[in-house]
């Protein structure tokens, strides 16, 4: 296994993010990047060649693609295949090496002083399945987010970056919290259940944790009440049916779990910042 190692301070860059959708049959094509790109399989697989390399990334791993090596698709993805992408940069020196940290405390070199920032060497994997990946993919959306317009926004992005870094280096040392071992079993339960009626104390009974515990965990792990993980998620699986069927809103509403169709819209505006028809006809744009 390969770590991807370099010091800290300073972080490393944020550049840009994105997501697209491989259709069945479809590859990723030829080339050759001067800084990183970190691809996150969302749903199905994709295989890709990197310095002539080999590898499978599937659904729920992420791969760091290395600055000046050749990358490619060298087989078409049997599924649908969606995929988050974030192009980075180093301010200063990387390397590869087969060994990550057993904790913390190898991670961090340096103490601070009055004079002198506390260091750490990062060791993060350049190819793995995140164990938890519930605030990964929180850090993911504000990443690749098309709905804000605020000014300072590519400031946050760098902020939302450096916490995607962190993350990446937790899970290399595989230190799960209880509040985040709690958190995925409350969201798993939300995304098979988003499409009915949400009950605090169905939840509860599920996970077998009182509500008020669950909430904490979640506002802990997710920084959301599960109520506004709820809509989140539901919203998100919005989107992607706005971006990818022309079905009619009243009907995405239902099949996303809100049977009130101005309702849908009025949240959907005050979470993304515009209506459904808007943000549809944005990712069209985008397409074109």
């Amino acid at each position: 296994m390969s770590f991807l190692t370099f010091r800290i301070p300073p972080f490393p860059t944020f550049i840009k993010a994105g997501q697209f959708t491989f259709k069945a049959g479809n590859r990723h094509f030829k080339r050759t990047f001067s800084v990183f790109d970190m691809l996150y399989v969302r749903k199905g697989e994709l295989y890709m060649t990197e310095n002539g390399v080999p590898h499978r990334v599937q659904e729920g791993e992420y791969m760091l693609l290395i600055p000046g090596l050749e990358h490619y698709g060298h087989k078409e993805s049997m599924v649908s295949t969606e995929v988050v992408w974030v192009h980075f940069k180093t301010e200063g020196e990387f390397k590869l090496g087969e060994k990550g940290h057993d904790h913390w405390l190898d991670a961090r070199k340096q103490e601070a002083d009055f004079e002198h920032a506390a260091q750490y060497e990062f060791r993060i994997k350049q190819k793995a399945r995140l164990e938890h990946p519930l605030a990964a993919e929180k850090l993911l959306e504000n990443l690749v987010s098309i709905t804000t317009e605020s000014a300072d926004f590519p400031l946050r992005q760098q902020l939302y970056f450096q916490e995607l870094m962190v993350h990446l280096q937790k899970e290399a040392l595989n230190i799960p919290s209880a509040a985040e071992q709690v958190t995925n079993e409350a969201v798993q339960y939300i995304q098979e259940h988003y499409g009915e009626e949400f009950r605090m104390d169905e939840l509860s009974k599920s996970i077998l944790f009182h509500p008020d515990y669950i909430t904490r965990c979640m506002q802990k792990t997710l920084g959301l009440t599960p109520s506004q993980y709820l809509n989140q998620y539901r919203l998100s699986q919005a989107k992607r049916l706005l971006a990818t069927t022309d079905d009619k809103i009243s009907f995405i509403a239902k099949e996303t779990g809100i049977a009130d169709a101005t309702y849908f819209s009025k949240l959907f505006r005050k979470i993304e910042g515009m209506t459904p028809n808007e943000y549809r006809k944005a990712i069209t744009r985008l397409k074109d």
